[in-house]
């Protein structure tokens, strides 16, 4: 799969179904997800409602409207249980989707790969706005991104699970997802300059523990959700995550899952 191809293509929606596609926009990427089973179309509706957004020019995805998948040589295929996620240089196509849950994993994987080519990945990680400003904190399962995220203001909450992190208009930025966690934050389809990224450690007592470039890397290579063994492909995500770190500060956050971390990220 070629990644600038992904990221200029054109996609003739009309000519690709006569049914008119639910419209979304996820970290500014638009999608048509074309959808004509009702059991699969009425809980994405609610899922997604946040981020519907009206575009000539989504993305095209077709749910479940092959037998065959149509698979292109070079294109990038991923079998995730009895799913299938096709992607070609015309749109994606998504098989044997049972439930909306299959639907979101689909999703997430498919972003992975079409924002690759305009520096922004998924990182596991809670986003929460404080003063105009996000920040994330990432780590694997149960480091305590949930936490964080029910210890924060209510509307502070970007996301409390996957967070999508992307350069654009000159700066890096964080925007909301769908894709929430224990918390089960919907999200908010907003953006909002990044002021740090910290790897969060519990802890007995409060601190923030700079990380050097190389730490830094280390650290958010394994919360980076990837699906692709192509070379091209992770040079240009260890790029983009270099970029990240060069002008974000990362810290490791050790915190006793209390609000009190919040002085220590504000000294």
């Amino acid at each position: 799969m070629n990644l600038g191809t992904i990221a200029e293509l054109d996609y003739p929606v009309k000519q690709l179904d006569s049914c008119a596609p639910l419209q979304i926009s996820i970290g500014n990427v638009p999608l048509d997800l074309f959808i004509h089973e009702e059991a699969l179309l009425a809980p994405a509706l609610r899922r997604y409602r946040e981020f519907a957004q009206s575009s000539g020019n989504g993305f095209p995805i077709l749910l479940n409207q092959r037998e065959t998948p149509t698979k292109e040589s070079g294109g990038f295929s991923y079998l995730l249980d009895d799913a299938e996620l096709v992607l070609g240089a015309r749109g994606a196509e998504f098989h044997g989707v049972r439930h909306e849950y299959a639907l979101d994993s689909l999703l997430r994987i498919l972003l992975t790969m079409v924002l690759l080519p305009q520096r922004g990945f998924l990182l596991h990680g809670a986003t929460v706005v404080r003063d105009g400003r996000a920040y994330i904190f990432f780590g694997r399962s149960g480091a305590g991104k949930s936490t964080v995220a029910s210890l924060s203001p209510e509307g502070s909450v970007l996301t409390d699970e996957i967070s999508l992190v992307r350069y654009s208009n000159g700066c890096w930025q964080a925007h909301g997802t769908p894709f929430w966690g224990e918390f089960r934050a919907a999200g908010i389809n907003r953006l909002f300059p990044i002021a740090g990224l910290y790897l969060l450690k519990q802890a007995k007592d409060d601190r923030a523990e700079p990380l050097s470039l190389k730490q830094g890397l280390r650290a958010l290579l394994p919360c980076v959700l990837f699906f692709t063994a192509e070379k091209r492909a992770h040079e240009t995500l260890l790029h983009t995550l270099m970029g990240l770190i060069e002008e974000i500060p990362c810290h490791r956050l050790h915190f006793r899952r209390n609000a009190e971390f919040w002085k220590v990220i504000a000294a």
